[in-house]
């Protein structure tokens, strides 16, 4: 059977075409996605602030670095630097650290295991105190995460009023971002139809998993999200960084 499908009349968000639809299939849009919903116990994650997508030309052309990061905990002095297998280079102990929740580390698994295409309510049985502590030593009121598959920024604030982002604060920005629901200008920076297809195919696999037909299809209905553009490479690895100063790090996914 052929995979379809639905749209509603107004045109404002993207929806994609299923890859073997018949000729004369509509492309439509559908309306935006529900505010990602926070972890019962905090209070609501900021809203992902909205960032015009560069050009495709931007976007392929900007080269990442991806030091890895000295990392640090409370329960002991910062870890030895892990070797960046991309870059091969250590970072200068004097730089800001990350935490180790949060840190990439090349050689072994996330501290963390999670997958950025479930909800944020997946790591509940992995939450710790730790969670809250700052995602960076010294603290630091904000940060902004780039990937390298992402043509736009995530901006993570405080949740609390500590005036410091947490460790927890990072997972839940992150995941705010990526829930978003795609426009056409996103879509349209998608530099072949390869690509396209890989993100269309992931909207499709991302739906299809949804056990429930009710849920299911509201989630069908509400059109690629960003998390899509992961082309299913949503395993969370970690940060490594920073990069283009003390609040830039990079997410690494797999």
């Amino acid at each position: 059977m052929t995979k379809t499908v639905h749209f509603s009349r107004t045109n404002i968000l993207y929806s994609p075409l299923p890859w073997s639809s018949s000729p004369g299939a509509s492309t439509s849009s559908l309306p935006p996605s529900p505010a990602a919903t926070a972890l019962p116990q905090l209070a609501d994650s900021p809203s992902a602030t909205a960032i015009p997508s560069p050009t495709h030309d931007e976007r392929t052309d900007r080269d990442f670095p991806s030091p890895a990061p000295v990392v640090y905990s409370l329960w002991g002095p910062p870890v030895v630097p892990f070797v960046s297998p991309r870059k091969g280079h250590i970072p200068i102990q004097g730089r800001t650290q990350i935490h180790s929740l949060l840190a990439f580390a090349p050689f072994a698994p996330p501290a963390v295991d999670h997958d950025l295409s479930h909800p944020l309510r997946a790591i509940t049985p992995q939450l710790t105190p730790s969670f809250f502590n700052p995602a960076t030593y010294p603290a630091l009121p904000a940060l902004t995460v780039l990937c390298r598959h992402l043509a736009w920024p995530i901006a993570v604030f405080p949740s609390q009023l500590t005036g410091f982002v947490s460790v927890l604060d990072v997972f839940m920005s992150v995941h705010t971002s990526l829930r978003l629901a795609a426009c056409r200008a996103e879509y349209d920076t998608l530099p072949s139809g390869d690509v396209r297809r890989g993100v269309d195919y992931a909207y499709f696999r991302r739906c299809g998993l949804l056990t429930d037909e009710e849920e299911r299809t509201m989630e069908a209905l509400q059109g690629v999200k960003r998390v899509d553009f992961l082309e299913g490479k949503t395993r969370f690895l970690g940060l490594s960084g920073p990069m283009e100063g003390e609040h830039v790090w990079e997410l690494n996914v797999a």
